[in-house]
């Protein structure tokens, strides 16, 4: 995924903002679904002197298609260092647990606006830090649309100019035949940006699935620094496409 701003400065241009872009606030999360009913045992610190393998795994499920079956959400971080953990997101379909999403990134992210610049020197910090971070991917808070305030000073669920850009993406790799899940490459990311004003399909395109998101229910989350997403399942492009990406 890419953040519009790093494309065509759209963001900047309509003015918006999100009042929860960045760090979300804290909440008490039930891990009970990947922990069997009881919350992550905490490693001791001999344990995360070692190098020992970390995973941390969390579920949920939720029907954001719309079908009356819920998707399963998972979140999988591995590695050997908390604040190194590769993270993956999948959601997948409830009836045939065939992936409709998938997102990837790395724990760094996390302590990017720490004190100094720098990860806390504690051990027990930095996996305080993490698995905070980790737990509210998938709590209540991530399927409550955000609200972002517009330059005319009203409030929307959905940012168009995040729409279009993600048709544009959604475009370019059904182009090359790449599944929607995949990343967009570098390549893709040079040749939209390089693209030219949108199509006159593209944006009829976009005006129709922004009215259609805002009737969807959504899910955002954190990844790290800047990096804040939402995203909605669309009837019409019979994927999830991006509603907000900030900053």
């Amino acid at each position: 995924m890419r953040c519009v701003s790093r494309t065509r400065g759209m963001l900047a241009a309509a003015g918006l903002a999100l009042a929860a872009c960045g760090r979300a606030p804290e909440l008490a999360v039930d891990s009970s679904a990947a922990t069997g009913g009881a919350p992550p045992p905490t490693e001791t610190a001999a344990a995360r002197s070692s190098s020992a393998p970390i995973r941390i795994e969390h579920s949920t499920t939720r029907d954001l298609t719309g079908d009356g079956v819920p998707e399963r959400f998972h979140v999988r971080a591995t590695g050997s260092r908390y604040d190194s953990l590769n993270v993956r997101l999948e959601i997948r379909d409830g009836k045939s647990s065939v992936p409709l999403y998938v997102a990837s990134w790395n724990t760094i992210a996390y302590f990017r606006y720490e004190p100094a610049g720098a990860p806390p020197d504690s051990a027990a910090a930095r996996e305080r830090i993490t698995r905070r971070n980790l737990a509210r991917l998938l709590s209540d808070s991530a399927f409550v649309a955000p609200r972002l305030t517009m330059a005319n000073g009203k409030t929307e669920s959905v940012d168009r100019a995040t729409v279009e850009y993600h048709l544009a993406e959604l475009a370019w790799r059904r182009t090359h035949g790449l599944a929607d899940t995949a990343a967009t490459p570098r390549e893709a990311d040079e040749a939209l940006g390089k693209a030219g004003p949108p199509s006159a399909a593209l944006r009829a395109e976009a005006d129709s699935v922004v009215q259609e998101l805002r009737s969807r229910p959504s899910f955002t989350w954190f990844q790290g620094g800047e990096l804040t997403y939402t995203i909605a399942w669309s009837d019409r492009q019979h994927t999830f496409v991006r509603a907000f990406s900030c900053c």
